[in-house]
């Protein structure tokens, strides 16, 4: 562990991706999106500095397979050392170069803090910088790609990146297993995108083997300023009979 003094990232207009805490797929390595990777640019960094505090903070060496980057050498002492477990929720904000901001979040939808001294770790339940939310506990973990949608670590959380189509024609297209795998028969008509607080109501299209964002969408991809191929990052974090709760967090096109 680096221990230094810096600043401390609050912005939601830095690059970010998030993850769930698989450890039977991320305890020794953690993959880097794909779609995050052109944040990089030509100059992909051989080590990254991850920081959870102002003055914590942990070198961790990249790995490249094939066309795959990973977080490696170093990431499974980050994760013992801030008591990674099943179903954390990881925000990784990129403030260029090598660095990352992560923001951790436990179980109980709360902010986890680590006290971190040279032979002591203990949970603190102290205020912390960034005031991001939720996790879900989910049981099933898979990967799946399909055009423009990318479902990684749970059937919970899941990527898409924006199209032409979904700015030009006001709806966007939806992963199936989300709405038929985890949430069975039921088949609301609306969902709530919450981002920062706020949330928007829009209604979900159900035909032809395909599910989409409808009304509201439109207006949601506005406030939001969302281009193309902007990754957007959906969590659900509720279920109610008449509509789903999605946090939102985006990876933006630069």
């Amino acid at each position: 562990m680096v221990e230094h003094q810096t600043g401390v990232l609050n912005s939601e207009q830095w690059p970010q991706f998030f993850k769930l805490y698989m450890p039977a797929h991320c305890s020794t390595q953690l993959r880097i999106p794909p779609a995050f990777l052109k944040y990089f640019g030509d100059s992909l960094p051989f080590k990254f500095t991850l920081q959870t505090s102002p003055t914590n903070s942990w070198e961790v060496h990249m790995n490249k397979i094939d066309d795959d980057v990973y977080f490696k050498t170093g990431w499974e002492k980050f994760a013992q050392d801030n008591l990674l477990e099943f179903g954390d929720f990881l925000i990784f904000y990129y403030h260029g170069g090598s660095n990352f901001y992560v923001s951790i979040s436990g179980i109980n939808n709360c902010l986890k803090d680590i006290n971190i001294t040279n032979n002591n770790i203990q949970n603190q339940p102290t205020v912390t910088p960034l005031q991001e939310s939720e996790t879900e506990e989910t049981s099933n973990s898979h990967k799946q790609a399909t055009e423009g949608i990318e479902i990684e670590d749970s059937n919970l959380s899941f990527e898409i990146t924006v199209q032409p189509s979904y700015i030009k024609n006001g709806f966007m297209n939806m992963p199936k297993r989300v709405f038929y795998d985890v949430v069975k028969e039921n088949r609301p008509m609306r969902v709530k995108l919450q981002h920062l607080g706020r949330t928007w109501d829009v209604m979900v299209s159900y035909r032809c083997e395909r599910i989409k964002l409808t009304s509201g969408w439109k207006e949601f991809a506005r406030e939001n300023c969302l281009g193309v191929g902007d990754v957007c990052c959906f969590k659900v974090v509720d279920i109610k009979p008449d509509f789903y709760l999605l946090d939102v967090s985006f990876c933006r096109e630069m």
